[in-house]
């Protein structure tokens, strides 16, 4: 276990690299670390999604575009869901960026966060997440909008059901 966290602390110092195409490595280094160990590495990943988050504001929208993606898994592994919690201002800017991928890119990591996240970790940020889709019903392009708004209604679903699942809903 211990070298997960030297590990991920070198994909955090990677991602301050001024080189826009490491920036885009590291990236999609820590989304396959977190795919092929994400019962395992998700603990270490705090600084590692605080570097990330950092490259959500660079000037290039490629390396803005690879980064929500590395973010995608890497908040999904276990226990990494908490260390999200100061994206959420970035996250806020990104949702409006001028690039139309990075936008498209973005509602994609969000529906993927609300479908994978452990339900305990969803619940704490769903209400973010469901703010950032509203805001996608009004995006300038019909396909985030409309994806936004078909998601959302597909969402009410799931969490109906995993909710009754609990316990916590009644079947009505």
């Amino acid at each position: 276990m211990p070298q997960f966290g030297m590990v991920c602390s070198a994909i955090a110092r990677s991602c301050h690299d001024s080189n826009p195409e490491m920036k885009q490595k590291v990236s999609n280094f820590a989304s396959q670390l977190a795919q092929a160990h994400s019962e395992r590495v998700g603990q270490f990943f705090k600084t590692t999604v605080e570097g990330l988050t950092v490259n959500l504001g660079h000037q290039h929208s490629k390396v803005r575009k690879v980064t929500l993606r590395g973010l995608q898994e890497v908040v999904c592994a276990r226990n990494a869901e908490p260390f999200l919690n100061g994206s959420i201002p970035v996250l806020r800017q990104i949702m409006n960026d001028r690039s139309q991928d990075v936008r498209i890119n973005f509602y994609n990591v969000i529906k993927h966060w609300m479908t994978k996240m452990e339900i305990m970790s969803l619940r704490s940020y769903e209400s973010h997440f469901i703010l950032f889709l509203l805001n996608g019903i009004a995006d300038e392009n019909q396909d985030i909008a409309q994806g936004c708004v078909s998601f959302l209604e597909e969402h009410g679903k799931r969490m109906k059901e995993a909710l009754q699942a609990l316990g916590e809903e009644d079947a009505n």
